[in-house]
């Protein structure tokens, strides 16, 4: 590979990529799985908005930056979603979703059928 100059610099043409984080490093995820009771069905993004203007309202950025939402799974036909977390406020999460009132513009209430380490255990 041939260096390249920049006013009269030799510059490296090599692609320097972040090492990313080992797993052991990383914290440690639950996952929770719910349901939305209500007439019809829910987009993925109704929900997703409405999980995240609750928890907004409730934990503020910091708190939900701490929590490590995600919405893993959203099933269109039976309202039934899973939700990523970290290990740590796994109680504040699962109090949290249910301060869910709206979604879509339709009332909901929500409904949590379980907590697991992996979303296969869930969705069996």
């Amino acid at each position: 590979m041939r260096p390249r100059t920049f006013w009269g610099r030799e510059i490296l043409a090599e692609k320097k990529s972040f090492k990313p984080i080992p797993p052991t490093m990383r914290g440690k995820k639950r996952y929770i799985k719910f349901r939305l009771i209500c007439e019809g069905k829910i987009a993925e993004r109704d929900v997703r908005g409405a999980i995240w203007g609750v928890f907004g309202q409730i934990f503020g950025d910091h708190g939900i930056a701490g929590q490590r939402l995600w919405m893993a799974n959203w099933d269109f036909e039976k309202n039934i979603g899973i939700l990523r977390c970290s290990l740590g406020p796994i109680e504040e999460v699962k109090a949290g979703l249910l301060f869910v009132r709206q979604a879509g513009g339709k009332e909901v209430i929500p409904v949590i059928l379980g907590v697991s380490g992996t979303i296969k255990s869930l969705k069996g």
